[in-house]
């Protein structure tokens, strides 16, 4: 039995953060998977290569990045009344898996819920071409962590 892990949550509240992530309580939580993606395998007698797949198996597809910009949109209308119009650091956190895939994912979620401006894109042209808006001066990158007990890259 194989219990899938790369997932995205999203906790929404309005209490303190103490300190401890065990420890926070919020008004509500989302857990989501990541977009859609290409697929992580080929199988033998498939049409395309792996060039196809321009950022490697596994990877979001286009379509798969703007079905979260579309849900942190969703999700800023459903919690307007909860959330600031900027971040706020008691409002909400955030935790994905480290997968490239999900960290885009959370990436393209916040960027829907905290737009810097008005996104205003033809987002079906852009997913029937395959291409990232060139007026969109931003796009996901994941960035990977790892927990501070087995931090080393900042000990100098």
């Amino acid at each position: 039995h194989h219990v899938d892990s790369d997932k995205v949550t999203a906790n929404i509240t309005k209490t303190q953060y103490d300190g401890h992530y065990d420890k926070l309580h919020g008004i509500d939580e989302n857990l989501f998977r990541h977009g859609e993606r290409a697929p992580t395998m080929l199988y033998p007698s498939d049409p395309n290569d792996i060039s196809f797949w321009s950022n490697g198996l596994g990877s979001l597809t286009i379509r798969g990045k703007f079905q979260h910009i579309l849900l942190g949109q969703y999700f800023r209308e459903r919690y307007s009344t909860l959330l600031n119009s900027t971040y706020v650091a008691s409002e909400i956190f955030v935790r994905s898996s480290d997968y490239d895939r999900t960290l885009m994912s959370a990436y393209l979620t916040l960027l829907g819920l905290y737009p810097s401006s008005k996104i205003n894109i033809s987002i079906e042209h852009l997913i029937t071409t395959n291409t990232w808006p060139e007026n969109l001066p931003w796009q996901p990158i994941p960035v990977h962590t790892v927990p501070k007990s087995i931090d080393h890259v900042g000990l100098f």
